[in-house]
């Protein structure tokens, strides 16, 4: 979505942030597939595969937090109070 980010000194900066839900499709680890195509379902969209998810593995929205913290040591930025 889109916001606006007011800064201490009244500076007003807008933004637009990005989804960051669910879990990793782990794609990388599948064979390829080879399926017969009637030539009826020539020029079709491709059928979609199944994407095999594995669970245990962290959500991409934990990896995000991670490499946020990490930014933020490796700077030495101040923490910042939580909005809850």
């Amino acid at each position: 979505g889109r916001g606006r980010l007011t800064g201490p000194d009244g500076r007003v900066t807008p933004f637009q942030g990005g989804r960051v839900t669910g879990r990793i499709p782990r794609t990388a680890t599948q064979r390829p597939t080879v399926v017969p195509l009637e030539w009826q379902r020539m020029g079709d969209p491709p059928a979609r595969r199944p994407v095999r998810e594995l669970g245990n593995g962290p959500t991409d929205l934990a990896l995000l937090a991670s490499a946020l913290e990490r930014a933020a040591r490796e700077v030495s930025a101040t923490e910042v109070p939580s909005l809850l």
